[in-house]
């Protein structure tokens, strides 16, 4: 039995970060990214400013918790020049350090779409000041019928000693999206793996059975860790975004080949507590491993939460493990049916988007559901059973 991270608590803190209101950052930030630097946590996020231009700035902190933003959240990294591939906006930020000082990944694109965004490098020897190598990206999308043709971002680097692993999220021309890894002898030049793309969605009806996105990871006890973004088509029901966000965990030998936690997902928006702070949140993970605990930094709408955690015992899956299931019709007025995937008793729970149920039955295969009573909204409808994992959707009653 190997030891992981799936279990989170919320700091008490939330939300560690906040937006400036100021020109830089006053539209929004995001995708933070922390490496421990000495006795110095350092943070480079993104920060959307009031011209829709997207920059990187810089944030350091002691305990993770209370950060202080360089030079009155003024950004530490630009746009490029009119014309340059980077000269609209900058965004998902990751950087490591190693004997030839920093190293800055991010997303760029020229204009407005991110149609054939790439992911460039950025060196300094101070962490502040920046440079960028050549006068191209470092790693571009693929073809058009790439599974990566459309475009990429959100790099998740690291240097293990002997190679540079880039693992990234890739979308292709029908805005599907999964996860990719390239490597490199320099942290330069890089190759994409053969096998791309090592993270893929589900069955439609999972919990990330829509997209896997924006990886994060570490290496420990020479295995490599994952925790990346899903979404379901349930979680776009209502306004055609995705909302509703959860967090999935994920280990490798290789870097190249992963399995999932058989119990994903392993955090979501609506982990207690949940407040309207958690809204559109948790996206974007970033962690580090020091003094035995795990820590999590996340972006919601509203600013950076974190969340810690001290490493688990993993348990062998049963030979099924996920209690999926489908919602007809949705969005619903009077009535919905679940058919659940595993021949068993199941106990179906209604939630409100406040966390508090609201509605409790049980059945197997078919369960029919009276919703005339509730309001019209949005409602979250959790199943479980004995032996597997329970599984969580968003219906509208209408």
């Amino acid at each position: 039995m190997g030891m992981a991270q799936v279990t989170w608590v919320k700091s008490p803190h939330n939300l560690v970060l906040t937006k400036t209101l100021n020109a830089y950052e006053g539209i929004a930030i995001g995708s933070p990214s922390i490496i421990q630097d000495g006795d110095t946590l350092k943070m480079l996020y993104a920060a959307g400013g009031v011209d829709s231009k997207g920059r990187i700035s810089y944030a350091y902190s002691l305990d993770g918790i209370i950060w202080q933003k360089q030079n009155e959240a003024t950004p530490i990294f630009d746009v490029s020049s009119e014309g340059k591939w980077d000269s609209h906006f900058l965004d998902t930020p990751d950087w490591l350090k190693d004997s030839t000082g920093y190293k800055l990944y991010y997303f760029g694109d020229n204009d407005n779409n991110s149609i054939g965004g790439s992911i460039g490098l950025a060196t300094s020897t101070n962490g502040i000041h920046w440079t960028r190598i050549g006068s191209e990206p470092v790693l571009s999308p693929g073809d058009s019928n790439a599974w990566d043709g459309l475009y990429i971002e959100s790099p998740s680097v690291l240097y293990d000693g002997n190679s540079y692993f880039m693992w990234y999220s890739g979308v292709d021309k029908n805005y599907k999206v999964a996860i990719g890894v390239a490597t490199s002898p320099d942290g330069i030049t890089w190759t994409k793996y053969s096998g791309n793309p090592v993270i893929k969605s589900d069955s439609n009806y999972a919990w990330d059975g829509l997209s896997v996105a924006t990886p994060t990871i570490i290496k420990k006890d020479n295995s490599f860790e994952m925790w990346y973004c899903g979404g379901s088509y349930y979680d776009m029901l209502d306004d055609n975004k995705l909302d509703t966000i959860k967090i999935g965990y994920a280990t490798s030998p290789d870097g190249l080949v992963w399995e999932k936690y058989h119990q994903n997902p392993v955090m979501n928006t609506f982990d207690t507590p949940y407040t309207e702070i958690e809204w559109r949140g948790p996206w974007t993970p970033d962690v580090i491993f020091k003094n035995e605990t795990y820590y999590l930094w996340y972006e919601t709408a509203y600013g950076f939460g974190l969340a810690t955690s001290t490493p688990t015992p993993l348990i062998a899956p049963a030979t099924e493990t996920y209690l999926n299931f489908a919602i007809y019709p949705n969005p619903a007025i009077n009535n919905i049916t679940l058919e659940i995937s595993k021949q068993q008793e199941t106990i179906v729970k209604i939630y409100n988007l406040q966390g508090i149920c609201i509605k409790e039955t049980s059945g197997k295969e078919l369960i029919n559901i009276d919703i005339s009573l509730l309001p019209s909204g949005i409602y979250l409808i959790t199943t479980s059973a004995n032996n597997w994992a329970s599984s969580t959707q968003k219906f509208i009653k209408l």
